[in-house]
This record gives structure tokens, C-alpha cells and sequence, in this order.
């Protein structure tokens, strides 16, 4: 999940359940949580129904803080938000999602190692299986919850996929702006010197030359002093970086 989200260009900060300011995030993406307590799940339910977005994997949810397994339908506490029960899963072989929703092609579209077999309650279905007994089953849901949105995704699937999930969770959630417009190998990143000013690092990986269209405020690029206008083009050279303070 990290790894799809940096090829977008997306920023993001690591938080886990000590944390005081998960509210003031707009997107909580929650990888297999497996244990957490009722306080932490019913915060996270809280945090859908008062605006935020959340992306679930499958297992989370599932044990309370002392790994005692949840005897109430899983996802246990976060079915409220997720909008969806399960009682239970399998080890997928040849399975894919049915026709192809998220438009992969054949090798992308796949699932592997774990699948739980949901069934919506108010949920959305992004994604059934494709299977002859399973695909009856959920793979992929979202659902509104109070002012917030849930997406719950209930299997291992290709990182095409995941990238596919993850990209119309941080639109809808109204966080994808000009910087994701460039994807890997080009990467960009932005911070604030100790002058107050604005900062933006282009980096290219790769062994072609790219170029990008700068999005922000006119400036200037530190390593060869030339002055960059909006909406003008930077070129980068093979693992070339360009330095952009802003004026």
C-alpha cells in the first residue's frame, strides 16, 4: 500500500492508536489491523461518520487488543462503518474479479493467498469474485457512513488493483491535486525551508530523460539558478532531481 501510494505522488504520515490527531486527516488507510480494542475501532468508526475516509484491508478487526478472536460476525465493530458482515474466508485459487472492474487486464486482475467472502448489509459492492461457488461474494465495498465513506477490501490483490482502490479513495476523498499528476519513476515531494518558503523536489528514476509541467507558484531551481514559471516545463535528465524554491 505504501509502495502504490508513493508511485502516485501521494504524501503521507505513518499514525498508529496513541496518536491525538488522526480527526484532522481527510484518508486513514488501515492495512490488516488484526487486533485493536473496542475504544480504538469505535474512534475509527467515528472518524468515517464525522467526514473522514477510511480504506480497510481484510482481517482487520478481527481480534480484540489481547488477540482474543471476536465471537460477533467479522469484521466485529467496523461492520458499522464498512457496512458489511463476513463469517467466512478461504485461500483463493485461480480466482479473479469479475469483469474486470477496475480494467487490469487478465494477468492483473487476480487474487491470491487470502479471501473473505462478504456480504454487503448497505454496502456497495466495487467487486465481486469470480468464481462457480464464491461469486456470489463481495471482494471490494465501500459504503457511506454518516458524512464519511468506508472501503473494505476483503483480499490480496495485484498491485494493480490496490493502486486502482487506492487512487478513487484519494479522489473522492478531495486530496488528489496537481502533484499527482506525475507518477513514477518521476516522484516529487514538497517541505518548508527555515526562510518560510515553499520547497518542491523533482526526482527522476529512471534511465530516460522526463519532464514535467510545474504546477505551483513562479520560482527558481537552486542547482542551476534559472527562474520557473507556472505551468512551464521542467525537464529531467536520466536520475536527474530539479529544486524548486518558490518566490
Amino acid at each position: 500500500m505504501y509502495d502504490a501510494l508513493y508511485q502516485m505522488n501521494v504524501g503521507l504520515d505513518f499514525v498508529d492508536p496513541t496518536s491525538t490527531n488522526l480527526e484532522n486527516y481527510k484518508v486513514l488507510i488501515v492495512p490488516a489491523l488484526y487486533a485493536a480494542s473496542d475504544a480504538l475501532l469505535t474512534r475509527l468508526n467515528n472518524f468515517v461518520k464525522n467526514g473522514g475516509h477510511i480504506v480497510y484491508t481484510f482481517k482487520s478487526g478481527f481480534s480484540d487488543e489481547n488477540v482474543k478472536v471476536r465471537s460477533t460476525r467479522q469484521s466485529g465493530i467496523i461492520n458499522e462503518a464498512c457496512g458489511i458482515s463476513y463469517s467466512q474466508f478461504t485461500i483463493p485459487e485461480q480466482v479473479s474479479l469479475k469483469d474486470d472492474p477496475y480494467k487490469v487486464g487478465k494477468e492483473q486482475n487476480t487474487v491470491k493467498t487470502w479471501m473473505e467472502l462478504i456480504t454487503p448489509t448497505t454496502a456497495s459492492v466495487l467487486a465481486y469474485y469470480d468464481h462457480p461457488v464464491w461469486g456470489k461474494y463481495a471482494a471490494i465495498t465501500e459504503n457511506k457512513y454518516g458524512s464519511g465513506l468506508a472501503t473494505y477490501i476483503g483480499c490480496i490483490t495485484s498491485d494493480a488493483i490496490l493502486k486502482k482502490v487506492l487512487e478513487n479513495a484519494v479522489k473522492k476523498a478531495g486530496v488528489w491535486g496537481a502533484d499527482q499528476q506525475v507518477s513514477f519513476p518521476l516522484i516529487t515531494k514538497s517541505g518548508v525551508n527555515q526562510q518560510g518558503k515553499t520547497i518542491h523536489y523533482y526526482f527522476n528514476y529512471s534511465s530516460a530523460p522526463g519532464s514535467i509541467t510545474y504546477p505551483h507558484k513562479a520560482g527558481k531551481e537552486l542547482l542551476s539558478n534559472a527562474s520557473i514559471a507556472p505551468n512551464g516545463s521542467i525537464a529531467l535528465e536520466p536520475w536527474g532531481i530539479k529544486i524548486v524554491e518558490e518566490n
